[in-house]
């Protein structure tokens, strides 16, 4: 028996670590006479394993000869708690927990003999499966005799061991048997009617001897149930096993040895199966790198409750009712006196408080009548002030209108200036000779802009009409300004699906905000020097621009041929594609696509190549393929932008 009992301990102290798979078979030898039962546990000590962040699963296998390689009996998935049993025996019983399986089998045949694995598969950090496995093998005996002839050897071993062991113990300072406390609250516990409480306890009054030392971890474990509770340093106390929602856990490691570490279980309702014998044991690590582990048992025996027993419970309970009972009437009694002097208190109060009530109603009324006033004195301030800050507006505004007006007429001056110094010169190389029609023609073109370019204005955009007569919409703010914008696209309140004759001449309002400049007007200005292409966007309320260097549009006769350079900017080049093609209406067919009208079936009008690529001038809004004001690196073909504005600038 202490054979056995010390293979049991082996069992459970070799593989607990402060976090680990454990497998215990017990026993690990079956015979046909003296082996009643074969219990396989499996379980998770401090609710975790290495390597593994999240534990998804926990089997019991068993080594099946016929194919060589272990079957699953038991599985139990943790994130649902389903336990899954895909082979059925005769006599057995199967009980789980939080990460722990038990399969316990009745009468075991030689076909039990076999070897047994626990496997708990999950998850790293990183969400990579992994798996941790633990095998432990149960061997046949046929041969009684022999059997009891060796355990009776292993026995009589293992008292000279311990016999050993003690003189070993008793001849220096390291003597373990006081190292460890483990008590119960009674070694006889009635079951269901009495609680039980076992404590184990790491004396620091012991612990002068291991100063240099550092307790890791302690455990309690039952004789069959297995694990109860384990604790690691720096770490909460755990449950391991099954059926302990009812039981109470305590402990603490000290990091100093100045007080008694100690782990504690307490059960309210004992049962039949909690008795036999119980093992505390305790690791510690020394400084200098060695390891040593500690170990007591207690016996605790639960009884079915006699007669008497159960009387006495009755008795005890109605002696605590009748107690319970009798403190209930003195506090209602208490509490009655109370609630008759604080009635008392509140009436006395109560009338106190109707004369201070109608004293202040008295004074509300006064009060009332003043805040009439005051809120018709403040009515009559709050009109004074709104005039006043109206006429505040109107003075900020016309003061930042004539500012604006001096800083134009100023520099205006400055041109005027550098016009007349001009002027000046020619008059005295002409000497005489000057046509003073012409002079007079050049000195107005220098009072009316031929471009943007000159256009200083506190608004973003302004309309202006140019030397030639074109009027157009100046944006005075992107980039430094000087832009004259041809396409505007803000509210879709303008259609752009036109024919060849209104993108020629142009189309729609300014007032509105959106409009065609026309292609013919865009070749004139792009036919008297070098300009730039700037293409700004919003999509998803997110900016966006593209801008081209040597912008050009042909004339009619070349169908209004599209002509850029280089691109730059963060919106993807989405033009460069069109380069060198002709512009496109649905009444004039101009795209290389010999079977569709690209404008026609775009709904738009653009430089088509064959019906692809980008589409400002699209149908707004649309999410139809292809026919939305579409810039295919943002929007691809199935959405439209939400603002479009191309502009042009000619270089200096």
């Amino acid at each position: 028996m202490a054979f056995l009992l010390s293979l049991l301990l082996g069992v459970y102290l070799a593989p607990l670590a402060l976090s680990d798979l454990i497998i215990n078979v017990q026993p690990e030898v079956i015979s046909p006479v003296f082996t009643s039962q074969l219990v396989i546990n499996c379980s998770v000590t401090n609710n975790q394993v290495p390597n593994i962040d999240v534990i998804k699963s926990v089997s019991l296998s068993r080594y099946n000869e016929t194919i060589k390689d272990f079957y699953v009996l038991l599985s139990l998935d943790t994130q649902t708690f389903n336990l899954q049993q895909f082979v059925q025996f005769r006599h057995a019983q199967v009980s789980f927990g939080n990460l722990f399986l038990s399969l316990t089998v009745y009468n075991p045949v030689q076909s039990d003999a076999q070897a047994y694995r626990c496997n708990v598969d999950g998850d790293n950090s990183v969400q990579k499966n992994v798996s941790m496995k633990a095998k432990k093998e149960v061997r046949y005996e046929p041969n009684v005799t022999a059997l009891i002839e060796k355990i009776t050897r292993l026995m009589i071993s293992e008292d000279i061991e311990k016999c050993s062991l003690k003189n070993v113990e008793l001849s220096g300072y390291n003597n373990k048997i006081s190292k460890l406390n483990f008590l119960g609250s009674s070694e006889i516990v009635k079951e269901l009617i009495e609680p039980l409480t076992v404590k184990c306890s790491f004396l620091a009054s012991n612990a002068s001897p291991y100063k240099d030392s550092v307790l890791q971890f302690m455990y309690i474990l039952h004789e069959t149930n297995g694990v109860i509770a384990t604790i690691s340093r720096d770490q909460p106390v755990t449950k391991s096993g099954q059926n302990l929602s009812s039981n109470t856990i305590q402990g603490e490691l000290y990091h100093n040895l100045s007080k008694d570490s100690y782990l504690q279980v307490t059960w309210q309702n004992v049962k039949l199966s909690d008795s036999g014998k119980y093992f505390c044991g305790a690791h510690v690590n020394y400084v200098l790198g060695q390891k040593d582990r500690f170990q007591e048992q207690l016996v605790i025996s639960v009884q079915r409750p006699t007669f008497d027993d159960l009387v006495k419970v009755v008795h005890d309970l109605q002696r605590e009712v009748g107690e319970e009972k009798q403190r209930r009437e003195i506090s209602e009694r208490n509490i009655i006196n109370i609630h008759e002097q604080n009635i008392e208190n509140v009436k006395q109060d109560l009338k106190i408080n109707q004369q201070n009530i109608k004293s202040v109603k008295e004074d509300v009324k006064i009060n009332q009548q003043n805040i009439e006033n005051v809120k018709e004195d403040v009515k009559i301030n709050q009109q004074n002030l709104k005039n006043v800050k109206e006429d505040l507006k109107i003075n900020k505004d016309n003061i930042e209108n004539v500012r604006e007006e001096v800083k134009i007429n100023q520099q205006n001056l400055t041109r005027l200036k550098e016009t007349i110094d001009l002027l000046q010169y020619n008059l005295s190389n002409y000497e005489g000779k000057t046509n003073y029609t012409s002079l007079l023609q050049e000195f107005q073109k220098t009072l009316i802009p031929e471009s943007c370019r000159g256009i200083i204005h506190k608004k973003e955009r302004v309309v202006v009409t140019l030397a030639s007569g074109l009027k157009v919409m100046c944006d005075t703010k992107t980039d430094g300004g000087g832009w004259i914008i041809f396409q505007r696209r803000i509210n879709g309140k303008v259609d752009f699906y036109r024919g060849w004759k209104e993108y020629r001449d142009g189309f729609g309002d300014y007032n509105i905000g959106e409009f065609y400049l026309g292609n013919e007007n865009i070749f004139k200005l792009t036919s008297t020097g070098q300009y730039d292409l700037r293409i700004d966007l919003e999509f998803n309320s997110t900016k966006y621009f593209a801008l081209y260097n040597n912008f050009k549009v042909l004339s009619e006769t070349e169908k209004y041929k599209l002509k850029i350079g280089t691109y730059s900017g963060n919106a993807g080049d989405e033009l460069s594609v069109h380069n060198n093609f002709y512009f496109s209406t649905f009444d004039r067919d101009n795209d290389v696509h010999s079977d569709v009208n690209c404008a026609d079936y775009s709904s738009g009008a653009w430089w088509y190549e064959s019906c692809n690529n980008s589409n400002l001038n699209g149908q707004w809004g649309s999410t139809v393929y292809d026919q939305g004001m579409n810039w295919p690196h943002l929007t691809d073909y199935t959405n439209s932008v939400s603002f479009s504005e191309m502009k042009i600038r000619e270089r200096k």
